[in-house]
């Protein structure tokens, strides 16, 4: 699929999102970025656990906001910013060859955790639930390969888009949202369609 372009002069910049669908972007570009950028001052000891711990609280901030932003605007994801989000300028503005080269990552991965619990024959709860987990997350990303698209399911489209792709790792915590959000999604396009068809009786069109 190609890649989608960002939208028109005239659309909504990125700015004017609501706060917790740009809260939820940077926190997790933080994230990444800074243990990235502040790797050589590792070596002191007491700034690696700061390190560490800026990271996983902005990653955490990112995680709450994907969540919040999915349940509340759950079509958020189909509207493309005039000029571009974090998610369309680093992966969705991306080749198609890069976009499918990360999905097959995130297969190998979750294919790994899967396999690998069950290499010493020794299977414990622990072992177990990792297992789950990762077949869970391995079947998110087959639905991804082979049947998502981006505007039949706007709200795995928020989810993506929120959390910069890297919420697929963690598609298990995020089912009740995306059930959630998927329900409220059909809910305002049921409403949608009754206020444009309520509108044509008014005014004489036909339906």
């Amino acid at each position: 699929m190609p890649a989608p372009e960002p939208a028109s002069s005239n659309a909504k910049k990125f700015g004017e999102f609501p706060l917790s669908i740009r809260i939820a972007q940077r926190s997790i570009v933080l994230a990444i970025l800074i243990p990235i950028v502040l790797i050589r001052l590792r070596r002191i000891p007491w700034m690696k656990t700061a390190i560490l711990a800026a990271s996983c609280a902005c990653g955490a901030v990112g995680i709450l906001a994907t969540y919040y932003a999915v349940i509340r605007y759950p079509y958020m994801g189909l509207v493309d910013a005039a000029d571009g989000d974090l998610f369309w300028k680093y992966f969705e503005s991306k080749s198609k060859l890069v976009r499918v080269a990360a999905v097959i990552v995130c297969l190998l991965i979750a294919t790994a955790l899967i396999v690998y619990p069950m290499v010493d024959g020794q299977i414990t709860n622990i072992d177990l639930l990792v297992s789950l987990y990762a077949i869970a997350v391995f079947c998110f990303v087959v639905f991804l390969m082979f049947f998502y698209e981006r505007t039949d399911y706007p709200t795995v489209t928020t989810f993506l888009r929120c959390s910069m792709g890297l919420g697929i790792f963690l598609v298990p915590l995020f089912i009740p949202a995306l059930v959630i959000g998927s329900i409220r999604a059909n809910t305002l396009l049921d409403e949608a369609i009754l206020k444009i068809e309520a509108e044509k009786k008014r005014s004489g069109l036909p339906s």
